[in-house]
């Protein structure tokens, strides 16, 4: 099953190519409730639902506008109001691929028409390194005291602790982390964190090697001093030492911050919900 659902998603989201693994990895569909259509044995279009979130719901081309989007959001909504939710969100959830809807062609429309709203709208940032040139930024100066180095195992506790402090909803994410947490350090202490990830892509660029920061954070009483930028821009230079050609930022709302450091936006997600007690 999961390669059906696969292959329907590839030809439904051709701007988000990514792998088997990773799909099945992040999406647990042998997890997921599967409302599915099919017309002539074919995989006409599904729904996938986690809980109270819907992380896909796609129709091939052939069958649009024939209702069949219409059916299985329908359906889905009505298993998930017999869990007891009081709430749907699109995309984010326990296990996701795609953060919110896809904004591209109608599908924003799609979900407005039934009822849905977004508070903000994500996005996906690319940088290219060839042209990367860190001391050529301009961007705020950093404290001169502040140091950039790896986190060991013994920086654990203080950490999670300054995680907590910035996002309180990550703390389990580094808990379970495993690949390199970039950490900047002022006066001895943790003043903010980054995860780098060398082969961190999510979605396909051929030829490129592609590399990730996710998860930047600054303490609360260390902000508006330069540091998370500052840190971003040494973790991107990390990476580039790594052999990375391309960076990908994966649903990020600070957009025009990032573009300070280069970035580019290349697709945008509709943070799509609906309340079920009105």
């Amino acid at each position: 099953m999961t390669d059906q659902l696969f292959a329907l998603f590839l030809r439904c989201f051709p701007e988000y190519q990514t792998t088997r693994k990773l799909f099945a990895e992040l999406l647990k569909p042998e997890e997921a409730h599967i409302i599915a259509e099919y017309a002539r044995g074919e995989l006409a279009g599904y729904a996938m639902i986690h809980g109270g979130s819907i992380p896909i719901l796609c129709v091939a081309e052939e069958h649009r506008r024939q209702g069949t989007g219409s059916r299985l959001l329908a359906a889905s909504e009505e298993y998930i109001r017999c869990l007891g939710k009081e709430k749907i969100t699109l995309g984010c959830g326990p296990h996701y691929l795609l953060q919110g809807v896809p904004d591209v062609g109608n599908t924003v429309y799609f979900f407005e028409k039934r009822g849905y709203t977004a508070g903000w709208t994500s996005v996906n940032m690319e940088l290219h390194l060839d042209k990367f040139d860190i001391s050529a930024l301009n961007i705020p100066p950093a404290p001169e005291r502040l140091s950039y180095r790896m986190a060991t195992a013994a920086d654990m506790p203080e950490l999670l602790a300054a995680v907590e402090a910035a996002e309180p909803n990550w703390p389990d994410i580094f808990k379970t982390c495993v690949d390199p947490i970039f950490l900047a350090v002022l006066d001895g202490k943790i003043a903010g964190f980054e995860v780098l990830a060398s082969n961190g892509g999510r979605f396909l660029r051929p030829g490129q090697q592609v590399g990730c920061v996710g998860c930047v954070g600054v303490v609360p009483a260390m902000r508006e001093r330069g540091i998370g930028m500052d840190m971003v821009a040494q973790g991107i230079q990390w990476l580039k030492e790594q052999g990375c050609t391309l960076i990908e930022l994966r649903y990020v709302w600070l957009e025009n911050w990032y573009k300070k450091l280069g970035f580019q936006t290349v697709a945008r997600q509709w943070m799509g919900e609906k309340s079920l007690t009105a």
